[in-house]
């Protein structure tokens, strides 16, 4: 089982403790963030500061085994400036996800933002996008490439047939392709051993362990 999204305001020590508490709970938890600034939180009426979220991450990063910490964030959100941003690029470091969910910042309906002047123009927020993806992405490649040579248990979601590979996803929500021996073919639902042998910014690929 895998605790997906919650509010960080919403976001206590229990939900830490079951996970350290229940094994079949997944090491992984989404905890969306928005925009690392305080005032750009405000003005989207989040309900709280970036020193609450990052509570909240130290209380995932002290508990008995590791959690793998993924986040949705908004760039070009109405008056959002070159500082704003930039406390948004300096949050990835400070938490050091393992992914990201990314977003131009476009009126919805029926959300507070409407009544806002969306100033920033569109080849802006294309730009500080891709400046978001590119900070992660080597966030990304560091943090994946911890795991090669480690085993790690995963569920088989799949096969590459193409690729002769089985594809898998580990309790910390990594996708990683493996190969088996030709005589064993694991099913689609069960778990298995992988030790990992290569990372990549967004998988990894090992090798049946048997």
């Amino acid at each position: 089982m895998r605790f997906t999204t919650s509010h960080p305001r919403d976001f206590g020590r229990d939900i830490i403790d079951a996970i350290d508490a229940v094994p079949t709970l997944c090491d992984h938890v989404h905890l969306p963030v928005q925009s690392g600034s305080d005032r750009i939180l405000n003005t989207m009426q989040r309900l709280y500061t970036r020193e609450q979220y990052l509570e909240r991450i130290s209380w995932m990063k002290s508990a008995k085994r590791p959690i793998s910490i993924t986040s949705d964030i908004i760039v070009g959100f109405p008056g959002e400036t070159e500082q704003d941003f930039a406390e948004t690029l300096s949050l990835l470091d400070e938490v050091g996800y393992d992914a990201i969910f990314t977003f131009k910042y476009s009126p919805r309906p029926n959300t507070p933002s409407l009544a806002l002047d969306d100033a920033i123009p569109d080849q802006e927020k294309a730009r500080r996008l891709e400046v978001l993806m590119s900070h992660q992405k080597e966030i990304q490649i560091a943090n994946y490439r911890r795991y090669i040579g480690e085993t790690l248990e995963v569920m088989v979601e799949g096969k590459n047939d193409a690729r002769k590979q089985f594809v898998g996803r580990t309790s910390h929500n990594k996708t990683l392709n493996f190969t088996a021996p030709d005589t064993y073919a694991p099913e689609i639902g069960t778990y298995v051993n992988v030790k990992a042998t290569q990372s990549f910014p967004n998988s990894l690929l090992g090798e049946l362990v048997v």
